[in-house]
């Protein structure tokens, strides 16, 4: 009898540490956009022809593709979606807007805003 009380005990702070675990995994992998910060940094990008210095956050509405293809998750295919959609349809009010764009999704909306400004 109590080799099963032991037992139980035993396997529910097993559980406790993957729950802690888990909510550890998710708390340092989402973005953190806290309003009023300063999230200003530069970078330097080689490409073929010149150095292309982009400074963070990148302002989504007067960015070139090729500055929006910098920024890590980014691909240059969306890059280009939001210079045409933004030519289209006028400047973003907000940078969430992007997710009105065919291939930009939630997930990639997440991983890019952090970058990216209005």
């Amino acid at each position: 009898m109590k080799s099963d009380k032991k037992q139980t005990v035993f396997m529910i702070g097993i559980v406790f540490l993957i729950l802690a675990g888990i909510m550890l995994y998710v708390t340092l992998k989402a973005p953190h956009i806290y309003e009023g910060e300063d999230y200003s940094y530069s970078t330097a990008i080689s490409t073929t022809k010149e150095t292309l210095s982009v400074k963070y956050p990148l302002n989504i509405n007067t960015a070139s593709a090729q500055e929006l293809a910098a920024v890590e998750g980014m691909s240059e295919e969306n890059a280009k979606a939001i210079v045409a959609y933004r030519q289209e349809n006028g400047a973003f009010s907000d940078v969430s807007e992007i997710m009105n764009i065919k291939g930009i999704g939630e997930k990639t909306y997440y991983n890019v805003a952090p970058y990216l400004d209005v």
